[in-house]
């Protein structure tokens, strides 16, 4: 990203069949279509009226995404908000709120309001008079004060709607996400929560139809595939980094879940 802040349609600078990490936020505002985001520990669907934060630092990677998908992007570094008189805690409590839920929220109403918000941006780069990044900067805060918003209200149907079980596979998404390259077996997940293996896979299954062992194994792979197409450590440095005790176990792993071996899929387009 070459300028302090970049407006686009263009789905090509998002969307992420190969896992990616990128060093600066995304806001999208979803106006058609649909796609699968995968960030963290999160999975969610970005649909029409909808809007969402790409946080930097964060694998993320795209699926199943519609032919018509259409989305508004805005790319930008936190430095380009810091000229605002905000201080950088604030901001970051903009951009990032509850860990706990995945960042995407219906804006209902307030839809065509943010909407316009986007466009004002989009004219303001184009024509460029003066103080257009000030009123830019300005406006990218009326959006994430709307973000915020939306979150708020969104959170309220979250914690009437939660329970248990939704609460105790939420942690354990957190905990693999913090600790998939050292804890690779239910068993280490469910004493850490106090729970028997069984009991959580068991839970996992009901929440999200896929087993505990499966979200462990796809966020390793998640990780794999990324140090193999953007980074130039070798397949022994990439297995000893995941805390595979031997390349060729993580090489036998890889592929019984990629399908292909670790140099394969390296060196594909």
């Amino acid at each position: 990203m070459n300028s302090e802040i970049l407006y686009t349609q263009d789905t090509g600078h998002f969307l992420a069949t190969v896992p990616q990490k990128n060093n600066y936020y995304i806001v999208l505002l979803c106006l058609k279509g649909n796609t699968l985001i995968k960030i963290g520990h999160h999975s969610f669907e970005l649909g029409p009226n909808m809007i969402s934060i790409l946080s930097p630092c964060k694998i993320f990677s795209t699926e199943n995404s519609s032919a018509d998908l259409e989305v508004i992007q805005l790319h930008f570094d936190l430095s380009f908000l810091n000229k605002t008189f905000l201080r950088e805690k604030v901001l970051r409590e903009l951009l990032e709120l509850n860990p706990d839920y995945p960042p995407v929220y219906s804006l209902e109403d307030s839809f065509m309001r943010v909407l316009d918000k986007f466009r004002c941006i989009e004219n303001e780069l184009k024509i460029q008079s003066a103080y257009h990044l000030d009123v830019v900067r300005l406006i990218t805060l009326e959006i994430l004060y709307e973000y915020n918003r939306a979150c708020e209200f969104c959170l309220l149907g979250f914690k009437k709607n939660m329970n248990r079980n939704y609460q105790l596979t939420y942690e354990f998404k957190k905990l693999v996400d913090a600790h998939f390259t050292e804890w690779k077996t239910v068993a280490n997940y469910s004493s850490f929560l106090g729970i028997s293996a069984k009991h959580l896979t068991e839970v996992i299954k009901t929440e999200t139809g896929n087993t505990a062992l499966q979200i462990i194994h796809e966020r390793l792979l998640l990780e794999s595939q990324y140090l193999l197409k953007h980074t130039t450590c070798s397949v022994k440095e990439c297995a000893y980094k995941l805390g595979f005790e031997t390349p060729s176990y993580f090489t036998r792993f890889f592929k019984n879940n990629s399908g292909v071996n670790p140099n394969t899929y390296r060196c594909q387009p």
